[in-house]
């Protein structure tokens, strides 16, 4: 009893897929299976970020009652404090704006008809 070729092939292939679970599909046909195939990422998707951190100021709103007190934000508050003293602070915010000195030089250069130097960067 002798085959052809391609005959013993086929059939070659077809016992090798039944040994090692794999499917056999000699017409080529998309069957999706290499998708099935890979291994699920759900879990390192999970995975992925980080578990939420547990902060000093999360269980101080959940126990007010306690009184805690953080340090390290207390001795931030207290030097931005000496800072101000000393007047090396902050600049105070919303007195003298870009815009407010823009329209003061237009109103200025109006009344006097006269060409205003300006030396703000913001204009």
């Amino acid at each position: 009893y002798t085959m052809s070729q391609p005959a013993r092939l086929a059939q070659l292939t077809q016992l090798s897929c039944k040994i090692f679970s794999n499917v056999y599909n000699p017409t080529c046909a998309r069957t999706g299976n290499k998708i099935l195939r890979q291994r699920l990422i759900g879990s390192s998707l999970t995975s992925y970020n980080p578990q939420k951190l547990i902060h000093f100021r999360d269980i101080q709103a959940l126990y007010p009652q306690l009184g805690l007190v953080n340090l390290e934000e207390k001795e931030r508050l207290d030097e931005i404090a000496r800072r101000k003293r000393r007047g090396k602070g902050a600049p105070k915010k919303g007195k003298f704006t870009c815009a407010k000195a823009s329209v003061l030089l237009i109103r200025r250069s109006k009344k006097k008809n006269k060409k205003i130097k300006r030396s703000y960067s913001c204009l």
